[in-house]
């Protein structure tokens, strides 16, 4: 390391889960560079996955968005162990995330805040980069958000699904007192809920099954929980004002279509496993506005770091199991077996 460049220390060797392809992963010890000009060095403190880690793992993720090998780990969250030339607005120890997205900064969607949807190709942490399924991961400096001293980090390891549900809540833009329903109980639609309650909403509705997630989305604002089943009969709805769909099946989009009221906003978040349920006639005679997600973009991570480190997000009861970043092939079979209190799974070094 040259120390007259990089300040902090940056070990030889980083154990990482490497997947060379589908179904075939190891934990090696990969050879780890200090980080270069412009380049921060994390320590990771806890790494998420989430459902695209499991299609990377299986070999299911579109081929477009994943370069095998790769370091999985797009989640996470981390103190910063050294950083390269040029980065003087952090310090050694800031426990910090980084957004996912590696823009370019330069093109048209860039430029106009779309840093989500850059033109110059697609590249991600964890997917086309390195990610944090590791000891350590190096990111751009520019992509760095700092937390507050002493953050719980396993909790702001969720704070990358959370942006991506800031991006689709900010594209809505609820009245203050609106009547708003979120579609699903899993992580996102549960960051939703607190997220909307901000918003001070009239009537707030939750749609789902879970037991715990219902307990939990009460607990976080909910005034209603509706079935699924009774969410997609012909002719129910809440007249919702906004619809945040998170719910990943094939009929949470036809659910958010009927939940949401004529001239609505429906936002789209959740991808289902297969061809979606739903009569997108709907859309045109009850004159809603869809806006699907891809992602969060920086001003998106702007907004849910401030919240977080306002204390206006309490994301710790969405973490269900934790396991030790070489206890992966664990973790995954927890994912698959889908017990009754899964939630949120995370790796720690």
């Amino acid at each position: 390391m040259n120390s007259t460049t990089v300040k902090g220390t940056s070990p030889e060797t980083n154990p990482s889960v490497v997947v060379r392809g589908p179904d075939d992963f190891g934990v090696e010890e990969r050879p780890l560079a200090p980080p270069g000009p412009g380049e921060v060095l994390v320590r990771v403190g806890a790494a998420g996955i989430c459902g695209s880690d499991v299609e990377l793992f299986a070999g299911t993720r579109p081929a477009a968005y994943v370069s095998y090998p790769v370091v999985p780990g797009h989640e996470w969250a981390g103190t910063v162990a050294a950083l390269g030339e040029g980065v003087d607005w952090l310090d050694v120890d800031d426990p910090v995330v980084a957004q996912g997205f590696r823009n370019c900064g330069r093109c048209p969607r860039c430029r106009e805040g779309a840093t989500n949807l850059c033109e110059a190709g697609y590249a991600e942490t964890g997917f086309t980069h390195p990610g944090a399924f590791s000891s350590y991961v190096a990111v751009p400096a520019r992509l760095v958000h700092r937390l507050n001293a002493g953050a719980d980090l396993e909790a702001a390891a969720l704070l990358e699904p959370s942006a991506c549900v800031l991006e689709g809540v900010l594209a809505a833009a609820p009245a203050v007192g609106a009547r708003v329903a979120v579609v699903g109980t899993g992580t996102l639609s549960l960051v939703a809920c607190q997220v909307l309650r901000a918003y001070s909403p009239s009537e707030l509705v939750l749609i789902g099954d879970s037991p715990s997630g219902r307990e939990l989305g009460t607990a976080w604002g909910a005034t209603q929980c509706v079935s699924n089943a009774e969410a997609v009969e012909p002719g129910w709805t809440c007249d919702a004002d906004v619809v945040i769909e998170a719910g990943s099946r094939q009929t949470s989009a036809k659910a958010a279509l009927n939940a949401a009221r004529r001239g609505a906003t429906v936002v789209l978040e959740g991808i289902p496993g297969g061809p979606a349920d739903g009569d997108l006639t709907d859309i045109v005679l009850k004159h809603l506005r869809v806006q699907g997600v891809f992602g969060a973009s920086a001003s998106a991570w702007g907004h849910v770091v401030g919240m977080f480190n306002a204390g206006l997000l309490d994301l710790r009861p969405l973490i269900s199991h934790r396991y030790a970043v070489a206890d992966v092939g664990s973790a995954l079979s927890t994912l698959r077996e889908r017990p009754a209190d899964l939630r949120k799974v995370l790796l720690r070094p």
